[in-house]
């Protein structure tokens, strides 16, 4: 029921089965953009990667391959598209972007394939991402109000301290002269100080006690809604091009984040469970009883690592890892090598260790000291 209520969010077109795209690994982004922008009438269908001059047909590795890449290229800071908020580590649009407002339908297009085809996304938004799709949908059952000081808290916690210091201050007299505080927002683009007035004139209106609250209010507003206007706007526009409708209406905005980026529950017996085994290892062969005796031994950290090392992504999809396909296949037997993955099948290559001090050591290393993903 629940593929089918994802898939209920998309009508297919009936002439081809599958929107294909053919893009060169250099120029990952700007080929995406100019296959999406060709195929708009085939994003509602199943989605096919090809990366030009290489053979191999895509049965979802590929798939999840290209979601990886051009995800962490367009995530990656120094793209300036998003900025990085270091106490929460999560993505926020940057106001300052020079980008074209096409990319930023891009990474909303993205996210509704995602969704489609099944494909969990390393992707880290603040929850109000999700919440403000969810207010954009006009068909939504869910009321989600206005988005409020509390939605700062959450995710931007350093600004909601303050703003929450500046409501509770007493004594109320003392609000104009402790805080020094008028109707703008500082801000700093490409290095140089900017302000924007909350209400016009703002600069020559100060904060006090009688004021505060409407000055939180119209902070907030700007923060999350008009600072950033142009760029959620086409990423909405994106998203919603592909997955809007009656149905996207039946979603939370809580679900609607696991759809896009999976559960942080981990269950990791039951990914035991669920394992499966190739090139002469079984369930009772000696080395994978000592590999998982040290994968349940882990703090939930180190299982976080082990698990973004061996599928690319520390989340699950809904239904949780006892339903992730996941394949431990044996790679000879010199101790000294570390294991390896290919990510995009969820596939474990471990060599056979006789003990479990090795085994854990090897682990180790390669879960800490390993950043990405290998093909061989």
């Amino acid at each position: 029921f629940e593929g089918a209520l994802i898939r209920s969010l998309f009508v297919g077109g009936a002439q081809s089965p599958y929107l294909v795209l053919r893009v060169r690994r250099q120029e990952l982004v700007s080929d995406t953009l100019l296959r999406i922008s060709q195929q708009r009438r085939d994003l509602k269908k199943p989605l096919k990667v090809q990366f030009v001059g290489e053979e191999g047909v895509d049965e979802g590795g590929v798939q999840k391959e290209f979601f990886q890449l051009i995800i962490s290229q367009i995530f990656d800071v120094s793209f300036g598209m998003f900025t990085l908020n270091e106490e929460q580590r999560t993505y926020w649009f940057n106001r300052s972007s020079l980008e074209n407002t096409r990319e930023f339908e891009l990474i909303g297009i993205l996210l509704a394939l995602a969704i489609y085809n099944g494909v969990i996304l390393d992707v880290h938004f603040p929850h109000v991402v999700y919440k403000k799709l969810v207010q954009r949908c006009e068909h939504s059952k869910f009321t989600t109000g206005e988005l409020v000081l509390a939605d700062v808290v959450r995710d931007f916690p350093r600004v909601g301290r303050s703003l929450t210091q500046l409501l509770e201050y007493e004594p109320a007299d003392e609000v104009e002269s402790t805080f020094c505080l008028v109707m703008q927002v500082d801000y700093e683009e490409f290095g140089v100080r900017m302000t924007h007035d909350l209400v016009e004139g703002g600069g020559d209106i100060a904060v006090t006690a009688a004021n505060r609250a409407e000055y939180v209010r119209l902070y907030t507003r700007y923060l999350l809604h008009d600072s950033i206007d142009p760029q959620f706007s086409a990423f909405s526009a994106g998203f919603h091009n592909v997955c809007g409708g009656d149905c996207l209406g039946l979603f939370r905005w809580e679900e609607l984040e696991l759809l896009v980026c999976g559960s942080p529950e981990l269950d990791f017996h039951a990914l035991e469970t669920a394992a499966q085994y190739d090139d002469g290892f079984t369930p009772e062969h000696h080395s994978i009883r000592l590999l998982w005796e040290v994968v349940h031994e882990l703090p939930m950290e180190l299982k976080r690592k082990f698990l973004f090392f061996t599928t690319g992504s520390d989340r699950v999809p809904i239904k949780g890892l006892g339903n992730m396909n996941f394949v431990i296949s044996r790679n000879g037997v010199d101790e000294e090598r570390l294991p390896s993955a290919h990510t995009c099948f969820n596939h474990l290559l471990l060599p056979e260790y006789r003990s479990k001090e090795k085994l854990r050591a090897q682990i180790l290393r390669a879960i800490s000291d390993t950043e990405g993903f290998h093909i061989v």
